[in-house]
């Protein structure tokens, strides 16, 4: 691929990286103003965002598969085209009912730009230059996550909340743009045959893992979901062990330990961590009198210091292990959230600076770095696959970094709200929380030491094997 075809690729994945993640963030802010225009209920205004990440991660795993099969780059360009019309036409919705519909499909369609983006950067970037890709695309969801609030509530209080959506047709119509005229491979036939059977059984259970997750404290349905789900994976393992065309190849988690470990510790990073934001958001709210607009200024100081740095951090995993950084982005991650278990009432805010700047540092450290480990560890005919792995991992390890606070939220405070009145109860919850989500990042540092130091050993082993072999020569 030429050098502007390149960077076009580049731009387009970072501008879907940043649009998508903006779009999902600034939602948030528009759900009272939208519920008060059509009369929504608390659980119609809670679908509106659930809705959208359990359908991109219940199809993250088949869109992977057909992209390996029939092409990613015409998959990535009508991702980009179907998300653009649906998020336009949540503009012109009338009722909560449509927007709810809207944003299944616009969840639905989405899940074809995160399943292959990574893989058509992988496949379009030379591996030298490949860490400074992926950091740029990584600083872009960081970008995204923390302009969405700000941008989407002053959208939303100068233009309305329907005007968010219709200028977030901006960005993803010049990122269809440019991945028309660079991007134009065509879908393709495949002597493989797809898994249907497969591919319902993983969308159901996924699907009923996030709702579960997200519902725990809405009656019996999240716990009856969330274990449904649970055996629902267990049953797609078992599956995909028997298919003669799995839409998993078990044997890529079996003979290749650098894909399984990375995979296995994405996971445990975004279950480690992503709800600390929601803890510190009450906290700050709560317990400390802060305003939502200067907690939102606090809480932006670590997806700010990520997006800063992941492009630096990606330049480094070019000339430097990545197997190094991310192991030292994980101990930072560890030490971060083991400093937000330490947090009392008490607390200063220079403490709480320094807790989400170094957070920020590990998250830029890790995620670019394991990125590559985990694309790099896989053939690319399977890069859309190692693709949707990735996004599908990061959305359940947000739910069950959420499973896990709603549980010591149940246990400790009841139906309780949360309020100044109840921060004694919830500060327990947080140290409880914390404490947890610290031990699973510890979890994270043990397995990547194993792979470092099993990488070492390999290196040196062929350094001997070399050695010897010109000695003979010799």
């Amino acid at each position: 691929m030429d050098d502007a075809k390149k960077k076009a690729v580049i731009f387009t994945v970072a501008v879907t990286q940043f649009t998508m993640p903006f779009m999902f963030s600034a939602v948030g802010i528009t759900l009272p103003v939208m519920g008060r225009e059509f009369g929504a209920s608390g659980l119609d205004l809670s679908l509106v965002e659930s809705v959208y990440i359990g359908s991109v991660a219940a199809l993250l795993l088949p869109l992977g598969r057909l992209a390996d099969m029939h092409g990613r780059q015409p998959m990535f360009r009508l991702g980009i085209l179907l998300f653009s019309i649906f998020t336009m036409l949540i503009g012109f919705a009338h009722n909560i009912e449509t927007v709810i519909g809207l944003r299944m499909v616009q969840g639905m369609v989405g899940g074809m730009g995160i399943a292959t983006n990574m893989a058509l950067l992988t496949n379009s970037v030379p591996a030298h230059e490949r860490g400074k890709a992926m950091g740029w695309a990584v600083a872009a969801v960081y970008l995204g996550l923390s302009a969405g609030p700000y941008v989407g509530g002053l959208v939303t209080s100068h233009l309305g909340w329907r005007s968010l959506y219709f200028l977030g047709m901006i960005p993803l119509g010049i990122s269809y743009y440019v991945a028309r005229r660079n991007l134009n491979g065509k879908f393709r036939a495949s002597d493989e045959k797809f898994d249907y059977p497969g591919s319902a059984v993983i969308a159901l259970s996924v699907a009923a893992i996030v709702f579960g997750g997200t519902s725990l404290s809405a009656g019996w349905f999240g716990p009856v979901a969330l274990i449904t789900g649970l055996l629902g994976v267990a049953l797609f393992i078992y599956m995909q062990d028997k298919a003669e065309f799995p839409l998993v190849e078990l044997t890529l988690f079996k003979e290749r330990r650098d894909f399984s470990d990375a995979a296995l510790v994405q996971f445990i990073n975004y279950a480690g961590t992503f709800g600390i934001v929601f803890l510190f958001s009450l906290y700050m709210q709560c317990v400390k009198g802060f305003t939502p607009h200067d907690a939102g200024l606090v809480l932006v100081i670590q997806p700010v210091v990520q997006a800063v740095l992941s492009p630096l951090c990606g330049r480094l995993a070019d000339k430097f292990s990545p197997r190094l950084l991310a192991l030292l982005g994980m101990l930072a991650c560890t030490v971060g959230t083991i400093m937000g278990a330490m947090v009392t009432d008490q607390t200063s805010l220079h403490y709480l600076y320094v807790m989400f700047v170094v957070l920020g540092v590990g998250f830029a450290l890790f995620s670019s770095p394991n990125m590559i480990i985990l694309m790099s560890s896989v053939p690319p005919s399977r890069y859309g696959f190692a693709s949707a792995i990735s996004g599908g991992l990061r959305t359940l390890g947000m739910v069950f970094s959420m499973v896990i606070i709603a549980i010591f939220i149940s246990t400790i405070m009841g139906s309780a709200p949360v309020s100044p009145e109840s921060a004694a109860e919830y500060l327990n919850v947080m140290r409880f929380s914390l404490a947890s989500l610290a031990a699973l990042c510890g979890i994270a540092v043990l397995i990547s030491i194993r792979s470092l130091l099993k990488k070492q050993r390999v290196a040196k082993n062929d350094l001997c094997v070399q050695s010897a072999g010109n000695s003979k020569e010799g």
